[in-house]
């Protein structure tokens, strides 16, 4: 089954775009060859586009792809593109997951506080004499 397109998996293929036209957040809603859209990520000579092709553009709808198309240079018209869906997914499949089983911080009793707390009002934090156990006030330089 295909992953659905990510804006990771396009920044991991082609990098950071080149221009961009709205935002995430941006409400207003465009429209250019029928497809409607309120980011668009624009590419300019790339050099491995899937496609092989130097011109790419991306429409996205907040944080779902919505379509891509490209051209061979200025001249040419824009036209739909799939392969990068099916480069993207290949993309998703080797990403690196973070796995959740890192073991805590093994207690070796060597921690000492840098003072006790006194009471329940005493949230420490000061210097301690260790023989009294009185407080050692800062002096100003």
């Amino acid at each position: 089954m295909t992953q659905p397109v990510t804006r990771n998996s396009v920044v991991s293929l082609l990098g950071t775009p080149h221009a961009t036209e709205g935002s995430l957040n941006d409400p207003v809603e465009r429209q250019e060859f029928g497809i409607h859209y309120n980011e668009k990520w624009t590419y300019k000579d790339l050099g491995d586009d899937p496609a092989g092709v130097p011109n790419r553009v991306i429409y996205w709808h907040r944080y779902d792809f919505v379509a891509t198309m490209v051209r061979a240079n200025e001249n040419d018209e824009w036209r739909p593109d799939t392969k990068l869906i099916e480069a993207a997914d290949a993309v998703n499949a080797r990403l690196a997951t973070v796995h959740d089983h890192h073991p805590s911080y093994p207690n070796h009793g060597r921690y000492r506080p840098v003072s006790q707390p006194q009471d329940w009002r005493d949230l420490g934090g000061y210097m301690q004499d260790e023989a009294t156990g009185r407080r050692i006030n800062k002096t100003e330089p």
